[in-house]
């Protein structure tokens, strides 16, 4: 039987996704970035719907089993579902005419995957504000970040999967199950779950190994795996921050993880499995806990709950044994460190003791005649708020630089632009490289300027005490791990810096060993704890004195703004700092690991309402013996971006303290020096003899075996994430599928990387995050390209129709078209032409391309230069381009030459490239453009809007009823298409949007006052 396309195939509510990923960004607790840095972990609402999309079919294939058919019915219809909450929409809300979405069970799903609300539809149908990003997505979306743990949403998708699941399998069979009893065995098998979770959760003392306990830990664990029997299987091979195998597994598929990198491990670890198996509730009697953790900890426990502790029989309920252990423990090694080092950050007379210490580095001024220290500050700000504002205040005498605090607004520059120093004391300038050379010949010299602490009122800011100035740290060794030799985004180890440990003050790495050496000594005390669920405990408290790292290093940041430590990582790159905080770890406030412990424990209780954890393992994938033949459902993953991130260079900061912590815990995870990077699937030049086309044949090679095993190993589909912009990237990602014997069926643009669609639209069509589904393919043999040509662009153009049915435009449009028009390619070993020279897959996606911009000009009626434009509109927006692209696109199709694009100013030279010209910048070149009937549609267009922003009424009402007098006019149809087109925000899209929201007052106006000069003509004439 053929098997039906899946749901991600054919459609997705990109526009929902987007808004809910962006929103995705700005969630703070309980979120699974929040539990430790990791780079381009993907939003967890784009990660839940691919998940879904590519385990459902789409009910409208011809293919798709009746039983899954129902289930919609059953699970998203009007009649069990009241006020209809995934009815389709009326009207699309951010098309530009009037577009009613058709109630099919395909539009249920997705409407289920994500819907906006009534007010988000209103504010996009009448382009007035969003409302806020809570209240954009209804409640009963899947993707929603308040639903994921809402049971009565997550559970309608379980079903639908283990409907669609269980149905394709039975789909051979001559006796396929009805949606009413497979729907009926899911209740059974899960409800034995949550049975069985009951009872064992209920027992008393259920840490202790009695018959009772081990019979229901047995029977829990056969529940969970009997559901997961009959569930899909997923795979992500590049696991990294573990965003997707966390939604397939609140799915509830039987889900495993793969990373080659150790810290990317251990945050999976620590996100993925602990939280799903042990985060759990649990019962002690009285006697066991006082034994447990104390006589102090009982009668904390009984004033917090109202219980008396010498109450009989007294029963202690810990909602989340995990998180209470975790917080018991770390609160102990916390204390047991500041007992012992605390006397390094002194108390001031009313014993409180700072948050945070405020440093900077000291480099001298080059005149020889003057020599002085100077402090390398850029600006002078504590904090700079609307309504609080403190900076430091200088004060020289002679050659002595000293400060004072200073409340209100500074007019006083920084000693420090674009890198180079201005000495306050002689005026002469040192440049950067001057104190480059300083800092890498040694000279680190650095100096206390501030202490930060807290009051009721909020952070206050004092200068150092003396003896906090002249505190003295006992000497310890350095990590000697080596620094990267380069990050893509700029490294200090052109300022001298060589190893991890130099990133580090004395009293930093004092307090951090410190924490460890009391760490090792809390491993002996928990030996009496079984041994996974130690593993468990322990693992979190080293993320948690690994998070401490990222916010005492020499290289943090102080954000006035927000009167914030900030980590080394605001970009994926360790920049020079001059500058720094340094928290006081030991502390209870921000900057403290009592502050981040509170993270830790927040994500352990947002994700412990579901016992399916992820199956993990820390090893480069690829191996075609990890997983038996067609034995995954799907895989879904985010491979690395090509040559955007370092990971492997930048998680070695982490990882060299990881390893310090853990290295008897996992000893083969940390049996490296530092993390792999030979075999991370990367293209870095600098891990391949800083050779590009190595290193770009590398990734492909890697990337190749990987999807190779995959196509082994996967039965049903492979869903890929891929957020590169450049051709070259997406050029390798093909040739690897492709050449992994898969072919792409499908591709749709995420809106993950920005906050801003104009934004998106303002760069090229692939320059969103884009997901693409692939299955594994029989090739043809030899395709020959003139009729793969014509089968690609008759694809493309049937294609183009039904996503604009689905409200698809503009550069979205574009994206979802090319999936469908590689897979004609796809079909093929090879392509080659006339002449028996192959086709590239660079060649391919170019034409894959081009047949998308011709198909979308023969839906637009008008002349050929303003097709050019709103074709290059959907193309590129108002980004600069090559000259290559408008020759190209100025012949595909059309009957124009090049040159006349720039002679008619609808492109505009910017140095060797060019843009699309906006109407304000024609109009200034062409004060006539668009006044005759005979001129272009966009002539005219531009004209219209130049005038409508014009205060004078009268010429804009004699050009619409020489021009577009009908509201049928090809001229409106123009305004249509530009409004859904143009970026938000921009004066065109405004003029436009004025334009066709007056459309008929304008006709009503013009026809009015043409009539009107028609009788004053015959009065006077």
């Amino acid at each position: 039987m053929t098997a039906p396309k899946k749901l991600i195939e054919v459609a997705m509510p990109i526009k929902e996704i987007s808004a809910e990923s962006v929103r995705d960004k700005s969630i703070r607790h309980g979120h699974i970035s929040t539990l430790h840095l990791w780079w381009a972990r993907r939003p967890l609402p784009v990660c839940r719907a691919v998940v879904f999309a590519s385990l459902v079919p789409d009910p409208l294939d011809p293919n798709c089993p009746q039983a899954f058919r129902d289930s919609v019915e059953i699970l998203l219809g009007k009649e069990n579902n009241p006020g209809d909450p995934y009815a389709p929409y009326k009207d699309i809300p951010w098309t530009a005419v009037f577009d009613p979405m058709e109630d099919s069970l395909r539009n249920r799903l997705q409407m289920f995957i994500g819907k906006f609300t009534e007010d988000m539809q209103q504010a996009l149908l009448h382009s007035r504000p969003s409302p806020a990003a809570g209240k954009q997505l209804s409640d009963a979306s899947l993707i929603k970040w308040d639903n994921k743990n809402n049971e009565a949403i997550i559970n309608k998708a379980r079903k639908l999967i283990f409907v669609a699941h269980n149905s394709l399998q039975a789909s051979a069979g001559s006796n396929p199950k009805s949606a009413d009893e497979l729907l009926k065995e899911f209740e059974e098998l899960y409800s034995a779950v949550k049975n069985t979770e009951t009872e064992l959760y209920s027992l008393s003392d259920r840490h202790l190994e009695t018959d009772t306990s081990k019979q229901l830990t047995v029977a829990l664990n056969q529940a969970i795996e009997s559901f997961l029997d009959r569930m899909p299987k997923v795979f992500d091979p590049f696991a990294g921050g573990g965003a997707i195998p966390l939604e397939a597994a609140r799915l509830g598929c039987r889900t495993y993880g793969n990373d080659i990198n150790p810290v990317a491990h251990i945050i999976q670890k620590g996100s993925l499995e602990f939280p799903q198996k042990y985060g759990k509730p649990i019962t002690y009697s009285k006697s066991e806990f006082e034994n447990l953790y104390g006589r102090d900890e009982l009668k904390k426990w009984c004033k917090e709950n109202g219980k008396h502790p010498d109450t009989e029989n007294l029963k202690i309920e810990i909602p989340n044994r995990l998180s209470f252990d975790v917080e018991f423990y770390a609160k102990k090694l916390i204390n047991n460190t500041e007992n012992e080092i605390g006397h390094l950050y002194p108390a001031d007379e009313k014993g409180n003791k700072p948050i945070a210490y405020y440093w900077t580095r000291i480099a001298t001024c080059s005149n020889p005649s003057c020599r002085a220290e100077v402090p390398l500050l850029r600006q002078f700000y504590l904090v700079n708020k609307p309504d609080k504002k403190y900076y430091l205040s200088p004060t020289i005498l002679d050659k002595k630089i000293d400060f004072e605090i200073a409340e209100g607004s500074c007019e006083v520059e920084g000693f420090v632009s674009k890198g180079n120093l201005l000495c306050p004391c002689c005026k002469s300038i040192t440049d950067v490289k001057s104190i480059r050379a300083e800092i890498e010949n040694g000279s680190r010299k650095v100096r206390l300027i501030a202490v930060i602490y807290d009051t009721p009122e909020g952070k206050r800011y004092r200068l150092p005490t003396e003896l906090e100035q002249n505190i003295i740290t006992p000497e310890i060794p350095l990590p000697s791990e080596l620094l990267p030799k380069a990050l893509t985004g700029g490294s200090i180890m052109s300022w001298g810096y060589k190893t991890w440990g130099e990133m580090f003050t004395s009293r930093q790495l004092y307090a951090l060993q410190t924490l460890i050496q009391n760490l090792n000594l809390l491993k002996q005390e928990l030996l009496y704890i079984e041994e996974s669920y130690r593993k468990a405990i322990i693992t979190y408290l080293a993320i948690l004195i690994d998070r401490g790292t990222a916010i005492s290093t020499s290289f943090g940041r102080w954000d006035v703004s927000r009167e914030g430590i900030q980590s080394p990582f605001s970009k994926q790159a360790i920049p020079m700092m001059f500058d720094y905080p340094e928290g006081y770890l030991l502390g209870n406030n921000m900057g403290s690991l009592l502050n981040q412990l509170d993270w830790i424990t927040r994500y352990i209780e947002s994700e412990n309402d579901y016992p399916f954890s992820v199956e993990l393992k820390n090893a480069s994938s690829g191996d075609k013996s990890q997983f038996s033949d067609k034995h995954l459902t799907a895989v879904i993953t985010d491979p690395p971006y090509y040559d955007a991130i370092a990971y492997a260079d930048l998680s070695d900061f982490f990882y060299v303290w990881l390893k310090r912590m853990l290295n008897d815990i996992y000893p083969l995870n940390f049996a490296t020096p530092q993390t792999p990077k030979s075999e991370e699937c990367t293209a870095l030049k600098h891990h391949h003899n800083n050779n590009k086309n190595e290193a770009k044949q590398h990734f492909e090679d890697k990337l190749t075996q990987i999807f190779d095993a995959i196509e082994h190993q996967t039965s049903e589909i492979v869903s890929i994430m891929f957020a590169h912009q450049s051709t070259e990237a997406w050029t390798t990602l093909c040739n690897s599928i492709l050449g992994a014997r898969m072919n792409i069926t499908g591709s749709w643009p995420m809106d993950t990387e920005m906050a801003n669609r104009s934004l998106g639209l303002s760069s090229s069509a692939l320059g969103s995050s884009v997901t693409v589904s692939c299955k594994p393919a029989q090739s043809r043999g030899y395709g020959d390209y003139k009729e793969v040509k014509k089968a690609v662009e008759k694809t493309v153009a049937k294609e183009v129709t039904e996503l604009y049915k689905l409200g698809f435009r503009g550069a979205d449009l574009l994206t979802a078209c090319f999936g469908q028009a590689v897979s004609e390619f796809g079909q093929y070993n090879k392509v080659e032409k006339a002449d028996g020279t192959e086709v590239t897959v660079a060649e391919l996606l170019e034409l894959a391309r081009e047949s998308a911009f011709n198909a979308l000009l023969k839906g637009f009626d008008g002349d050929d230069f303003t097709k050019f434009y709103i074709g290059w509109l959907q193309l590129y927006g108002f980004a600069e381009s090559e000259f290559d692209d408008a020759a190209k696109f100025s012949r595909v199709g059309l009957t124009i030459n090049v040159n006349e694009l720039f002679t008619e100013h609808l492109l505009i030279k910017k140095g060797n490239k060019q843009t699309l010209g906006n109407y304000q910048e024609r109009i200034a070149i062409n004060k006539r453009l668009g006044e005759n009937k005979t001129d272009t549609l966009i002539d005219q267009v531009h004209r219209a809007m130049h005038l409508y922003a014009g205060a004078n009424r009268s010429p804009l009402l004699a050009h619409i009823a020489a021009v577009a007098d009908s509201p049928e006019s090809a001229f409106w149809r123009v305004v249509t298409s530009l409004l859904e087109l143009l970026p938000a925000g921009c004066n065109d899209h405004k003029q436009a949007t004025g334009l066709l929201s007056n459309r008929d007052s304008l006709i009503r106006e013009s026809k009015q006052a043409s009539e009107n000069k028609v009788i004053q003509g015959n009065l006077f004439g």
